[in-house]
């Protein structure tokens, strides 16, 4: 275990702080991750603060343990070489921009649906009702199907279609906008990036793996594995694997640009 280092031990506390504190409000029945989340923009509980604040809120204790883990290994040898000010800059950016990627990608994958919706309210039609239920999960297609065909028959009113299902129109809506996202993991991937960059030949071990692994390809292997479960999104995988790769993106933009113009004093 390295020494922990200034940034590192204040990060560590906040982190533990916001876990504590969470938990004994949900204790006593106030649930406040609806006001520290990432949630969509769209969402009825989004606010712009949220993209600082969830890098501090973790949705149990394996999930504070594994950040702040990596925080501690990876974070303290960063420090010790950047200083804190540079370290802890480096921290909060890449956290901050692997919650505006993770948005961008949500905003992306959520736009079909919207067309849709959009257009289904302009013009509702069967054909409309088919299209929106094909740019969501959470509809049942037979059942749309169903109520497509009877609708063209005219069994069913323009009117009774859209009131009948209006209800689970927003219903949709909240569980697609309402998702939250927590945890310091984009900010985590960003340090491992700056640890990979910075150290590439030293040798991670990992558990269960008997040998160890150069820093650059350990960082390469979970990038590819990112953007592997990011793009084909399994059912019941509920990781940000987009954030994380935000925060892995956004440090490398941050290292260019400290390669090519070194910072300021003031970081250091």
């Amino acid at each position: 275990m390295p020494q922990l280092t200034n940034g590192v031990k204040v990060i560590l506390l906040a982190n533990i702080a916001v876990f504590i504190l969470t938990a004994l409000a949900e204790y006593i029945g106030f649930n406040i991750d609806n006001a520290l989340a990432l949630y969509y923009i769209k969402s009825q509980y989004f606010k712009p603060m949220q993209f600082l604040t969830y890098m501090f809120v973790h949705a149990g204790f394996m999930h504070l343990f594994f950040n702040m883990f990596a925080l501690v290994q990876f974070g303290s040898m960063i420090e010790s070489v950047w200083g804190t000010k540079r370290f802890t800059f480096y921290y909060l950016v890449t956290g901050v921009g692997a919650g505006i990627v993770n948005m961008i990608v949500t905003h992306y994958q959520l736009t079909p649906f919207m067309d849709a919706l959009q257009e289904y309210y302009a013009n509702p039609s069967p054909d409309a009702l088919v299209a929106l239920s094909g740019t969501t999960d959470f509809f049942n297609d037979a059942a749309v199907a169903e109520i497509a065909d009877r609708w063209r028959t005219g069994f069913y009113t323009d009117e009774q279609v859209v009131d009948g299902i209006e209800q689970s129109i927003e219903q949709i809506k909240a569980r697609s906008f309402n998702v939250p996202i927590v945890g310091a993991s984009g900010a985590v991937f960003g340090l491992l990036l700056a640890f990979g960059m910075m150290f590439p030949n030293l040798k991670l071990q990992i558990i269960f793996i008997p040998i160890g692994i150069p820093a650059k390809y350990f960082v390469l292997l979970y990038g590819v594995a990112e953007l592997f479960f990011g793009v084909n999104n399994f059912t019941g995988d509920n990781i940000a694997h987009f954030a994380h790769l935000g925060g892995m993106l956004v440090g490398f933009l941050i290292l260019l640009m400290w390669q090519r113009r070194p910072p300021m004093d003031y970081y250091e």
